[in-house]
């Protein structure tokens, strides 16, 4: 496998019945705090990086930078989930 847990059906099972409704010692955050946050998977933070020089379409680095710094790490998690989708 590609180093990627997957959940038992009995988890997946457990997980979807689960049904906790008090959110009160949960902190109230604002849109921006919200926008800020990020998905955290610890099998993914320590990848070797590797500097490689890749022909690209104009359209798509285009379509990649146009929401600012930080293009490469999207088109890296963008191939991500394709290798993990295609396995």
């Amino acid at each position: 496998m590609n180093g990627v847990k997957t959940l038992s059906p009995e988890r997946i099972a457990e997980i979807k019945a689960f049904k906790n409704t008090n959110f009160s010692d949960c902190p109230v955050m604002t849109e921006d705090e919200l926008k800020q946050l990020r998905p955290r998977h610890p099998e993914h933070l320590k990848h070797e990086k590797q500097a490689e020089q890749i022909w690209l379409d104009t359209d798509i680095l285009e379509w990649l930078k146009q929401t600012g710094s930080g293009y490469q790490t999207r088109a890296n998690a963008i191939l991500r989930q394709a290798m993990i989708k295609a396995n």
